[in-house]
């Protein structure tokens, strides 16, 4: 499994990897079913022997349990009535996080999730993608730029150009720009900010003054007064729901499924609080969160080319602009802004 969510940030199509597993002998879910002894049989199987497939690959990369998420409640009948059952939006299923030991970290679940989303073509092979797919877009109409190849006397020019431009000659610009000479900039781009993430670092000793542990106290305070209100909003309906009952409002089989429903949202309330009062206790004693996420910028600092693992986990987005100028946003911004706002409030604390 980990292999599979390294593989899909490294840039290789669902489909590389499905082929991947398979010539390595992997053994798909379903088969690997059967080898252990279950009588699992699906109306899917086409093949005497099921081989890994794109879909079942994206499933597992899109599957929360693999990060300690147990997710229920998925799909219901709409009554006693109807046999066919329906699939639920995912704000209705019943989600209970640290359910069980996570096989994969959340911040490399979160990056995938992204992944999946973007706008990416594979190379022919389809065995991965290049290192700005998904990710570079125009600046002014905001569409997607392709990456296109000219050949000149035997050797490949790839650039990038508005692909709405493309498809409408009368809609935009052609926004053209040199794909070796933008994956250049990126990375400079990269390198320098890497260079300002890694001077903060020299300075986080200030993160630990006694202004940034009462900010941090005070929107701790703030969730965990929120999650009280959330717990006591719970409770009055669940003692409404009694009232209903005993009144014969509703019935006992709905009685009991509403009263299991609030009962999971109650305990999975309580722990959140719980976990936030250790949060607010730690803070105050000057326990700090750890900022791994510089750690991230660190192992690529030394990079000499740009990869697609790179672009996965640091890159949020390539804006490009008429006459080659170009705008790099990053991941983990938002950590790095905090840390610098804090630091400066307790310089001048």
């Amino acid at each position: 499994m980990r292999d599979i969510y390294k593989w899909k940030i490294e840039g290789v199509s669902c489909q590389g990897i499905a082929e991947r597993l398979n010539q390595n002998g992997i053994l798909s879910p379903m088969e690997y079913k059967r080898f252990i002894g279950l009588r699992y049989n699906t109306s899917f199987k086409v093949n005497t022997t099921a081989v890994w497939q794109s879909v079942t690959v994206k499933r597992i990369l899109t599957n929360a349990v693999y990060i300690g998420v147990l997710e229920q409640g998925k799909r219901e009948k709409p009554n006693y009535k109807v046999r066919k059952h329906v699939y639920l939006p995912k704000e209705k299923w019943i989600c209970k996080e640290n359910a069980h030991d996570p096989i994969i970290d959340s911040s490399v679940y979160d990056t995938v999730q992204g992944l999946l989303k973007q706008d990416t073509r594979a190379v022919k092979s389809g065995a991965s993608v290049f290192p700005l797919s998904g990710v570079i877009i125009c600046g002014d109409c905001g569409g997607a730029m392709i990456r296109k190849t000219n050949t000149v006397k035997g050797v490949r020019y790839p650039y990038y150009i508005c692909g709405k431009h493309r498809a409408d000659k009368n809609f935009c610009s052609t926004h053209n720009i040199s794909a070796n000479e933008c994956e250049k900039a990126v990375l400079t781009a990269l390198r320098l900010h890497t260079s300002a993430v890694l001077d903060v670092e020299k300075a986080l000793a200030c993160a630990e003054s006694i202004v940034y542990r009462q900010d941090g106290v005070r929107k701790l305070t703030a969730r965990l007064e929120a999650k009280q209100d959330e717990i006591r909003r719970y409770n009055d309906f669940r003692l409404s729901l009694y009232e209903s009952y005993r009144e014969g409002v509703i019935q006992k089989e709905d009685f009991l499924s509403f009263k299991a429903s609030y009962d999971i949202k109650i305990t999975d309330a309580e722990t959140a609080a719980l976990q936030l009062k250790n949060d607010i206790e730690k803070m105050t004693a000057g326990e700090t969160e750890s900022h791994d996420w510089i750690n991230k910028f660190r192992a690529y600092s030394e990079s000499a080319t740009l990869e697609r693992k790179t672009v996965a986990e640091l890159v949020d987005g390539v804006i490009v602009y008429e006459g080659g100028r170009l705008e790099v946003m990053f991941r983990l911004y938002n950590e790095f802004a905090r840390l610098l706002t804090a630091l400066k409030e307790g310089g001048a604390a």
